[in-house]
C-alpha cells in the first residue's frame, strides 16, 4: 500500500540543486521508499538527485509524492516535509 499526495513546487529557480539534494538525503536518512514525478505514470526515484533534477520542473509545478508505507501519518509527514524542501 502506498501513500500519495501532491506537493508543489513554490522555490523561484523551480527544482534544482538544494532541494533535490535535500530530498534525497532526507529519503536515505529515514530509509523511505519514495518515488515523485508530474504524474503517476513519470515517477522517478527520491533517492536520486539526477532524476529528479532531469524532469526539470518550473516554479509553481505540481508533483505526485508517493510513498510505500502502510502507516498514513508516516506517509504525511514525509510529504510534509518534502513540500517544505520545495519551498525555497
Amino acid at each position: 500500500m502506498a501513500y500519495q499526495a501532491e506537493v508543489v513546487v513554490f522555490d523561484p529557480i523551480g527544482l534544482h540543486a538544494r532541494p533535490a539534494g535535500q530530498i534525497v538525503k532526507f529519503v536515505k536518512e529515514g530509509g523511505h521508499d519514495v518515488k515523485i514525478g508530474p504524474n503517476a505514470d513519470e515517477l522517478v526515484a527520491g533517492n536520486s538527485a539526477l532524476r529528479l533534477m532531469a524532469m526539470k520542473v518550473n516554479t509553481g509545478s505540481s508533483l505526485l509524492v508517493v510513498v510505500e508505507t502502510d502507516d498514513e501519518e508516516l506517509g504525511k509527514s514525509v510529504v510534509d516535509q518534502i513540500q517544505e524542501f520545495l519551498k525555497g
